[in-house]
């Protein structure tokens, strides 16, 4: 567990207004953690807000929490008037078209061009809190529009991932927590803070998604005592269960039952499966999810990959006999226009695995512990593509 230590309990206890900033987009679980801070500093008597780069989904409509908002609030425009030498005796406004003018009337004396100040501006922030963000950048829009502001903020880093850049002026990056739910957790613990039903049910849920449901590595003894202790504080284990676990859309039956008949499965930990297209879309989230549930059922797995048609229009193929090498293969594949995509890549690493290092070449999109891509061949020919680098880059480390 890591260590909260006075400097950090204080600077969260001397600040008034918190922005809490939270990465949804690698994992679901940083928006469950953030969204139990908020509750937590404002129960303490905080202003906090809480902006994210991604809304949570429908999955999580048991946290009964206030959504993030996916930018900061909009810089304020004030008109200032120096009332050092007038005073104001009467103020109105009205709307001419496309102008608003303001009416000021003074009281005594007059008032001058010099007295007007036009200021731009925002209710400054004495602290930002990062949730789950490895690096800045992860932010997205966040952090590129409103990078003066986490220069001139001081800035708490909350993270439990190993590529974690320590950018903040504090590091809470704790290597052997299960998610940032935990990290929260205890923080709650340290600052002494009492824990409702709706932030317990927040931070319970943060804990059953990273450990999907208590059945990985990532379910130390710590993270059960502590699911112990919030469901104790009210959390609504059954709700999350039962959404998550219980009830399955038929759409997404189908999809495993797929998946599962062409599953494969190598000595080296790598499990792999192809999704061909038969008139249904199929998109990452629901491949992402179909892994989730192939993850509970499957030991020893390092990586899984799913292959899924993107059930475009018919486009040149290639025919494999021509082609030598895995290079032809990229060279095709950068050849192709990017307008016709053709089939989706979505890797799973269940470790310290860096897959987006790995498949770099291709432009990967990473979230969290998923990596995702976008080839312009087949199904069939991304395979023969990426299949060998992965074999290759698991046997390099073994």
């Amino acid at each position: 567990m890591v260590n909260f230590d006075s400097t950090i309990l204080q600077t969260i206890k001397q600040a008034n207004r918190i922005l809490v900033v939270a990465d949804i987009l690698s994992t679901p679980s940083n928006g469950a953690a953030a969204m139990a801070l908020v509750s937590g500093l404002v129960q303490a008597g905080r202003q906090a807000d809480l902006v994210a780069n991604s809304v949570m989904s429908e999955d999580w409509s048991m946290l009964m929490m206030e959504q993030p908002s996916l930018s900061l609030a909009s810089e304020d425009f004030v008109v200032s008037l120096d009332l050092s030498r007038t005073k104001v005796g009467q103020i109105k406004y009205k709307i001419e078209g496309d102008r608003l003018n303001f009416l000021i009337k003074p009281n005594g004396g007059q008032f001058t061009e010099e007295d007007v100040e036009l200021i731009v501006g925002r209710p400054p922030y004495d602290l930002i809190i990062t949730i789950g963000a490895a690096e800045p950048g992860a932010l997205g829009e966040i952090y590129d529009n409103n990078s003066g502001l986490f220069y001139q903020t001081p800035v708490i880093n909350i993270d439990c991932q190993s590529s974690n850049e320590n950018f903040g002026q504090i590091n809470l990056v704790d290597l052997v927590a299960s998610s940032t739910a935990e990290i929260i957790y205890n923080l709650y613990r340290a600052m002494e803070w009492s824990i409702d039903a709706n932030q317990a049910t927040g931070l319970l849920a943060g804990l059953i998604y990273d450990t999907k449901n208590f059945t990985n590595s990532k379910a130390s003894p710590q993270v059960l005592l502590a699911a112990a202790n919030l469901i104790k504080q009210g959390a609504r284990r059954e709700e999350i269960v039962n959404r998550w676990y219980a009830s399955v859309e038929l759409n997404t039956l189908r999809l495993w039952g797929k998946i599962l008949l062409n599953l494969e499965q190598s000595d080296n930990g790598l499990v792999w499966s192809k999704l061909e297209s038969e008139g249904e879309p199929v998109s990452g989230v629901m491949v992402g999810q179909a892994i989730d549930r192939l993850l509970a059922g499957l030991s020893n797995t390092k990586l899984v990959v799913i292959f899924y048609d993107l059930a475009k229009p018919a486009e040149p193929t290639v025919s494999l006999s021509l082609l030598k090498s895995q290079e032809s293969l990229k060279e095709v594949n950068k050849s192709l226009q990017q307008g016709n995509d053709r089939t989706g890549v979505v890797v799973y690493s269940n470790g310290p695995i860096d897959v987006k290092e790995w498949l770099k070449e291709f432009d990967p999109n990473s979230y969290g512990s998923l990596v995702s891509l976008i080839s312009n061949l087949s199904v069939s020919s991304t395979m023969e593509l990426i299949l060998p680098i992965l074999n290759r880059r698991l046997a390099e480390i073994e």
